[in-house]
């Protein structure tokens, strides 16, 4: 039974606070989009709608992760699969998979994205739902243009925009639309293709006419300005990206007033002009301080924010089987992975290290909870390393979450 709540500003429509946080999580405001998700979420369990809440779940879930609190967005993820495979919820698996692959990104592995994103496209497909589908298609076209991609990446992410403005055309929603034109527009500058670049960018202007999407109007404004200096138009291409700067401070968009005021820089120093290229490298360091301002008051929130509240109200109908309650997974994940831990020959003072490591904790933070010195724990992270075979704290981080229960103790290859 779904514990009742007071009715929100959003109970008469959840999915538009579901919407607004999906929006802000892909402008890299993970604060709001934890509020969003956290009215939308009292809204759809007051409406006992269990599949709703479970994706505003998962929303707060990748807004966890993006804020570096890996360990807790992974097996919240995990949780809510587990019991959508019992409850036979194609599409909220499918949500599951795309939202732990957006959250891998986070560890740079490209590869582990693309191999998640292809394992929800299957399910998502078989729900039939535009805009699952069109968002892992776009995370797809946006992790094949990452840095260091080829012609053939490149022309796969050309075709994967086309698919998405396909699915994104069904939802009437020109936003997304403009987004993905706006990629568009980067992949073919990308490929040396200006003008059509150019045709790109100005499809995506006549679609945000009259939005008020501050942040998408940056992100236009940049890629403008990209065609701009590809034609060698300096003046054209240093307005469009004042005004880029101009707009992400303004809306507290801060990297892409960071990439805004890098660019500037570059353009200035170009052009022999090495005052304004010293006064836009300044500004950049200065958004730098206020995004990692932001990131530390959003993590401090974050730390304290408990998912398994929303998770206790996830209760479906009959489906079959008897759904799987999440609090036993966490127990059963939690066993295995200790005991995985001992078995690779983790003491178990470096198991606790480990553990305080995944939960975003830093070398201070672990030594006053354990009662060490920072040097001791150091040795203790290098001991680790060495007995996990990975290189660093993110490769820790993945050995420790990446749990297959059917694979446990099997011998592992080396992360990191």
């Amino acid at each position: 039974m779904t514990i009742p709540l007071p009715r929100t500003e959003h109970a008469a429509d959840p999915g538009a606070g579901l919407r607004e946080a999906r929006i802000a999580l892909d402008e890299d405001r993970a604060g709001d989009a934890l509020e969003f998700a956290e009215k939308a979420l009292a809204a759809y369990s007051w409406l006992e709608d269990a599949e709703g809440a479970a994706e505003c779940l998962l929303a707060q879930s990748v807004a966890l992760g993006g804020r570096g609190l890996l360990s807790g967005a992974l097996d919240t993820i995990d949780q809510v699969r587990r019991i959508a495979v019992a409850n036979r919820r194609v599409r909220l698996q499918s949500w599951c998979g795309y939202s732990r692959a957006v959250v891998e990104l986070r560890l740079d592995s490209p590869e582990r994205s693309l191999r998640s994103l292809a394992r929800a496209l299957g399910p998502a497909e078989l729900s039939g739902d535009p805009e699952l589908i069109g968002s892992i298609l776009f995370e797809q076209a946006k992790v094949l243009r990452g840095a260091g991609s080829g012609e053939r990446d490149l022309r796969r992410a050309e075709a994967l925009c086309a698919q998405v403005r396909d699915r994104w055309r069904q939802l009437d929603d020109v936003v997304r639309q403009a987004r993905v034109t706006v990629l568009l527009a980067h992949v073919r500058l990308d490929l040396g293709e200006v003008e059509r670049a150019r045709r790109s960018c100005r499809r995506a202007e006549e679609l945000l006419a009259g939005q008020d999407r501050p942040v998408a109007q940056a992100e236009l404004l940049l890629a403008q300005a990209r065609v701009s200096g590809a034609r060698d138009r300096v003046g054209e291409q240093v307005a469009r990206l004042g005004r880029a700067a101009e707009i992400a401070a303004g809306c507290r968009a801060r990297e892409v007033a960071v990439r805004a005021h890098g660019e500037l820089s570059a353009a200035y120093e170009r052009a022999g002009q090495l005052g304004p290229a010293l006064r836009h490298a300044r500004a950049q360091l200065e958004q730098h301080r206020l995004r990692d301002r932001q990131d530390g008051v959003d993590l401090l929130r974050m730390r304290e924010h408990d998912l398994t509240a929303g998770l206790a109200r996830l209760s479906f109908g009959p489906a079959g089987r008897e759904p799987v309650r999440p609090g036993h997974v966490t127990a059963e994940r939690t066993d295995s992975r200790i005991a995985r831990a001992l078995r690779a020959g983790l003491t178990k003072r470096g198991i606790e290290v480990l553990q305080l490591l995944v939960s975003g904790a830093g070398t201070n933070t672990i030594a006053d909870r354990l009662a060490l010195s920072p040097k001791t724990v150091q040795n203790h992270l290098q001991r680790i390393y060495r007995t996990l075979g990975v290189h660093d704290r993110a490769g820790a981080v993945v050995w420790w979450i990446d749990l297959d229960p059917e694979a446990v103790g099997a011998p592992r290859q080396p992360v990191g």
